[in-house]
């Protein structure tokens, strides 16, 4: 392996003011703003373009500045709380639920009507997806991809979150094809899934049985609250890509626009840049270049290849050796 595609996300929420206290997302535009620009900034140091994962709201509200950062090198797709939008769109009477709540034809009706709203606002109609929380169900990529998306970030795997309808558990851990029938195997659609990269070598237990593994991001204090380290997870990632050799070698990692990542003294500043110098160190110490990519690279790359069934194993053969 000579190089891994490394895919920095960031999701972009509405304000709290237009949702719940409690939500992720900032408090007001300007911090969002902040987060956007800041995080471009830190992350185009290390030589690594942005996805940025839009929910209508912000696409409507800030429309000049993701145009601009598209201009720059960014890439854009649609982020979706349905819960959140529904509260915006409809005073909370559609959606109300995370996205894996949702049935096939309410998931067709959401995804309609805030893409055009999406494009009304930034030019272009959104081709890639992912939905909050990384809430999701069977229908997700059998919806996506009838609907025109052609990729997107949608799992986290490992994750185990009922109460948000993301259940991860068992998930591809790298950019695939996507199935229509079962969200965490591959299969024959024309949408590629880029995982969140997650550190199997740790598994954290949490409340009301909530299960995941370490990640990049830096919205966490993993150290004071887990007691792993960035170096840690980063070396654990390119050893785990390595041993699994993927087709397309990828490392995803993701935020929100919620930091100030404009404010050095910022901790999710001072995190992000641990995350991505432990990054650049791993695959340094791997001898792989650390080759910057967007989940629509990645995606295109994937969709380049030929698509290859994988073959039925029988019953009876499942523990034989």
């Amino acid at each position: 392996m000579k190089e891994i595609n490394v895919v920095v996300t960031m999701d972009c929420e509405p304000t709290t003011q237009t949702t719940h206290p409690t939500a992720t997302g900032p408090h007001d535009w300007e911090l969002g703003r902040r987060a956007c620009e800041g995080y471009a900034a830190i992350v185009g140091e290390y030589g690594f373009p942005v996805t940025y994962f839009i929910h209508p709201e912000a696409a409507v509200a800030q429309a000049a500045m993701f145009k601009g950062l598209r201009d720059g090198g960014a890439c854009l797709g649609l982020h979706m709380h349905p819960w959140k939008y529904s509260m915006w769109r409809h005073q909370g009477k559609r959606f109300m639920a995370h996205y894996g709540g949702l049935t096939e034809e309410e998931q067709r009706d959401l995804l309609r009507e805030s893409s055009l709203l999406w494009e009304e606002a930034l030019g272009e109609r959104p081709t890639l997806f992912r939905p909050g929380t990384f809430s999701a169900n069977d229908s997700v990529f059998k919806v996506l991809a009838e609907l025109g998306f052609k990729g997107g970030s949608c799992s986290v795997p490992g994750r185990m979150m009922p109460e948000m309808r993301a259940i991860w558990t068992g998930a591809l851990p790298d950019p695939h094809r996507a199935s229509a029938v079962m969200r965490q195997v591959a299969g024959p659609l024309d949408f590629v899934n880029v995982p969140v990269s997650t550190d199997f070598s740790t598994l954290l237990e949490g409340r009301l049985g909530r299960r995941l593994h370490p990640d990049l991001r830096p919205d966490i204090d993993w150290e004071s609250q887990y007691g792993v380290t960035y170096p840690s997870i980063a070396k654990n990632l390119v050893d785990q890509l390595i041993e699994r050799k993927p087709p397309v070698p990828t490392i995803c990692f993701i935020t929100h626009n919620h930091y100030d990542y404009r404010d050095p003294a910022d901790p999710a500043t001072r995190r992000l840049r641990q995350s991505l110098a432990a990054l650049r160190q791993a695959c340094d110490g791997a001898g792989i270049h650390a080759a910057p990519a967007t989940v629509e690279s990645v995606v295109d790359a994937v969709l380049a290849l030929p698509y290859e069934e994988e073959d039925m194993v029988l019953e009876g053969s499942i523990m034989s050796k």
